[in-house]
């Protein structure tokens, strides 16, 4: 009873304990455990596991010796193995036959060579593909990332702004009361004050739309809370150099390298319908023992030889190769047409990147000065208002002001952290 009594004392006072606070994610941590969670990427790498097993396999069958054990023999009807004796539901040691075989094939123009090499292929293009969705997924996560803490940031400089709404009211309203603002200022200011709870409103609605797409990349509960740890200044914003990042992303870009192996699988593929339709030629070495059966112990046992043997595949089925001829052709021109068209995009991406993000370091530049200037302004427009020099009008223009400012610079930060990810993603660097 004593013990019952403890233990649950004890239940009940982990039970009362605080749940801990969620961990606090940076951005690396973040994409690490979306890439982990992600389903897409799992898919990727287990295709990539199946293609490296079927390589081993194809290897393993090229350069290994075949095993094979044999044991026959009628229970019912004529034995062969004695004399055609006939057999009624009886297995008898004298009807039986019991080989093992061992063969190694040395050579067979080339057959499991091609076999290997197209199953390397599909390996290393399997590898290309995981790298790609890797890659795109891990885009997605800094996306998802950089959009929260926008937006939080964003729910926080409206709430920021209501507050000052707000006190604007209150100022406006004491001074209507000393007969220094009319009936239509104060008006004018509560307006302004429930515009500025209906922007609240607006950005608390996307603050949980970026975190419910932000958790979802988790498979956590779509409204769970989330502390995240940006960056809050852009770093080193000198622009790359484009035309030296194009041959770089032309030789490393996952999706052009996997159009490249696709394409040397497609002409692998050509190699291995002509060859079918050339004679094979071929050279094996083989060991055979004989446990039980006829022919013992006179025969040599076990007997082994290394021999050559020639096929030809012409067997009426011309049209057949011909047209596996043709089907390999037309896969080979259409992935020579698909790695023309990665290079194409490879360009296009990388070009449009650089592009967006020139632009972005620029707008942040401008948008931080112009967050400087209209700080300024409405310090000196809230001063004149207090001394009754300044209408309703010129504060809530000067508050919208730096309202938009703050915005502006909000998002052009964030546009830069996404456009430079952006641009690593066209250059084929890891993002994670």
């Amino acid at each position: 009873m004593r013990t019952g009594a403890l233990l649950l004392f004890l239940c009940a006072s982990a039970a009362a304990q605080p749940v801990a606070a969620p961990a606090e994610f940076t951005l690396q941590s973040f994409v690490q455990t979306a890439l982990d969670r992600s389903p897409e990427v799992r898919q990727a790498r287990e295709s990539y596991e199946a293609a490296s097993y079927q390589w081993k396999s194809r290897l393993a069958a090229a350069a290994l010796p075949t095993l094979s054990f044999t044991l026959q023999g009628p229970f019912y009807g004529h034995s062969a193995l004695n004399e055609y004796r006939f057999n009624v539901w009886r297995l008898e040691r004298q009807d039986m036959s019991a080989r093992t075989g061992l063969n190694l094939n040395l050579f067979n123009s080339f057959q499991d060579f091609l076999k290997v090499r197209q199953s390397r292929l599909g390996r290393d293009s399997a590898r290309e593909g995981l790298r790609s969705v890797e890659q795109n997924k891990a885009f997605e996560a800094l996306r998802a990332f950089y959009d929260l803490n926008l937006k939080m940031s964003l729910q926080e400089v409206t709430g920021q702004n209501l507050s000052a709404q707000a006190e604007q009211y209150r100022l406006t309203e004491e001074l209507y009361r000393n007969g220094m603002k009319s009936i239509s200022d104060l008006l004018k200011s509560e307006t302004d004050w429930r515009s500025a709870e209906l922007r609240l409103a607006s950005a608390e609605a996307e603050t949980k739309s970026a975190l419910m797409r932000f958790n979802i990349l988790l498979d956590r509960d779509p409204m769970t809370h989330a502390s995240l740890k940006a960056e809050l200044e852009p770093g080193a914003t000198a622009l790359p150099t484009v035309a030296a990042d194009l041959a770089l992303a032309l030789a490393q870009k996952p999706e052009v390298l996997k159009a490249r192996l696709d394409l040397d699988r497609a002409k692998t593929g050509v190699d291995q319908t002509l060859q079918g339709m050339a004679p094979t030629f071929a050279v094996n070495a083989t060991l055979n023992r004989s446990d039980l059966g006829p022919g013992r112990p006179t025969n040599p046992n076990p007997d082994y030889q290394a021999g050559l043997s020639l096929s030809l595949p012409f067997n009426f089925n011309f049209a057949t190769q011909y047209f596996d001829y043709r089907a390999a052709v037309a896969e080979r021109k259409r992935t020579a047409a698909a790695l023309a068209a990665a290079e194409r995009a490879v360009r296009n991406d990388l070009h449009s990147a650089f592009i967006s993000l020139e632009r972005a370091y620029k707008t942040y530049g401008i948008s931080a000065q112009k967050e400087g200037i209209s700080n300024r302004n409405l310090g000196i427009v809230n001063e004149r208002y207090k001394q009754g020099s300044a209408d309703v009008i010129t504060l809530a223009q000067a508050q919208l002001d730096y309202l938009s400012a703050r915005v502006e610079r909000a998002q052009a930060l964030n546009e830069a952290f996404i456009n430079r990810a952006l641009y690593k993603l066209a250059l084929g660097d890891p993002l994670w």
